[in-house]
């Protein structure tokens, strides 16, 4: 049987979700875009999304594939009116049977949002974590430029999937301020609160990345920055043996996003 392949890019706000990928009796991004498009499509219908993202993590830019057994005949505003409001299709095209949404990646880019305040003056969190004690923005800067190049991150992520390799090469990684409002200004999903005009934006370039690992490195870069931890001990824990015990807890979900993905034809 002939099958049809389509190669879609969505926006979503994580937040009330527990990830990217299907989980039984959970409710998942790709559960909700899989049971939209079957209701405009005959017969089978399944995806595969580039990045599997954690629960309440934002994607600003996720590619998903889609196979089915008939074509998709479908306008994008047909399907954005009948996907739940947290989610938007920006576009929807043939691809070729062999696209690997995940594999086939050039790169990724993750950006994590955060504030650095006392108290917290607004009331929206969906889109930005904030880290309460007083920060040295040197220190962290200085730990940010040392993320560059290829190193082994098993201090830097959670278990829990199957890796053959913890080493992964990060291709540029910065720190700097930001006003959150100009950066999604194309996109209705991601709101930020009138006040809030800017924020920290730690952005984060790889060939890959492992599970949380980039909340992992954002709650070892606050412990660099509130004097928890020295930058030897970032540096021995970035290029050293995997540590016998964890120093921190995972920063916040809600200040995640998937913001790019290059694929080695584009």
């Amino acid at each position: 049987m002939a099958m049809f392949y389509y190669k879609s890019r969505i926006q979503y706000d994580g937040s009330d979700y527990a990830g990217f990928q299907w989980q039984n009796g959970l409710k998942t991004i790709q559960d909700d875009f899989n049971k939209t498009l079957a209701k405009f499509v005959d017969g089978k219908v399944t995806t595969v999304g580039a990045s599997r993202t954690d629960t309440g993590v934002h994607a600003y830019h996720q590619i998903v594939k889609i196979t089915a057994e008939n074509p998709i005949q479908l306008s994008l505003e047909s399907l954005n009116t009948s996907l739940p409001a947290q989610i938007k299709c920006l576009s929807l095209e043939s691809c070729d049977g062999q696209f690997k949404p995940s594999a086939h990646t050039l790169s990724k880019e993750y950006r994590y949002l955060f504030t650095n305040q006392s108290k917290v003056e607004y009331d929206d969190r969906r889109f930005v974590a904030n880290i309460s004690a007083p920060l040295d923005l040197e220190k962290i800067k200085f730990c940010v430029e040392a993320l560059r190049g290829e190193h082994d991150f098993c201090n830097f992520y959670s278990e829990g999937s199957n890796v053959k390799s913890t080493v992964r090469n990060i291709f540029s990684s910065e720190l700097s301020l930001v006003n959150p409002h100009r950066l999604f200004q194309d996109s209705p999903l991601f709101i930020f609160p009138e006040n809030l005009q800017s924020c920290f934006q730690l952005k984060i370039s790889a060939n890959g990345f492992l599970k949380q690992m980039i909340r992992h490195i954002v709650s070892a870069l606050w412990m660099v920055g509130s004097g928890k931890l020295s930058t030897d001990d970032f540096l021995n824990l970035l290029n050293g043996p995997k540590s016998p015990k964890q120093n921190w807890k995972v920063a916040a979900p809600n200040g995640l996003f998937l913001y790019q993905i290059t694929y080695r034809e584009e």
